[in-house]
């Protein structure tokens, strides 16, 4: 036999005590929980939540409401992985920057800015970039992200489609 199956292998022991330590504490959470709503008493106390991580893909229609110069307002609707309504300060130019707010229908609000190149062709322009969710409120109070921005702009009527795709941290 080889030296090497003699020995213990500590790191898979220490990668299994691990995993059995968590697996401890989740049940040991989900017992408190389940304890802490028996005999009728509610728990005040708050539980830590884990973070979440999801790969969105949403799409908005939005309408404009106020217009100044090259800077836009917009509003409209979301769909997609996070569905809700959409605030939009949109300002054309060479390039297009943008800074948004998404109100989630499940609570809660997402911000965050992107910034792109116009292609213009007549009435519709259209735009790809980059966007940085920089922050939030409620269940995405930590939010964090990235992602590409892509979208069109109807020079006559102001409404503007944006696609977005990326990873939303929280």
């Amino acid at each position: 036999m080889s030296s090497c199956a003699r020995r213990p292998r500590r790191g898979r022991q220490i990668v299994f005590a691990a995993a059995f330590a968590g697996a401890a504490c989740a049940a040991l959470l989900g017992g408190a929980t389940a304890l802490a709503g028996a005999g009728g008493r509610e728990h005040t106390g708050a539980l830590a939540r884990a973070a979440g991580t999801l790969n969105v893909r949403d799409e908005s229609h939005m309408h404009l409401v106020r217009e100044s110069g090259s800077l836009l307002l917009e509003e409209g609707t979301a769909t997609g992985t996070l569905p809700g309504t959409v605030k939009v300060r949109f300002d054309v130019g060479a390039t297009v920057s943008a800074s948004f707010t998404i109100y989630s229908r499940s609570g809660g609000s997402i911000t965050g800015h992107g910034t792109g190149a116009l292609h213009s062709t007549g009435t519709y322009a259209t735009f790809g970039g980059s966007l940085a969710v920089t922050g939030g409120t409620g269940r995405f109070r930590h939010a964090h992200g990235s992602g590409g921005l892509y979208g069109a702009i109807n020079r006559r009527t102001y409404a503007l489609t944006v696609q977005t795709i990326g990873k939303l941290s929280y």
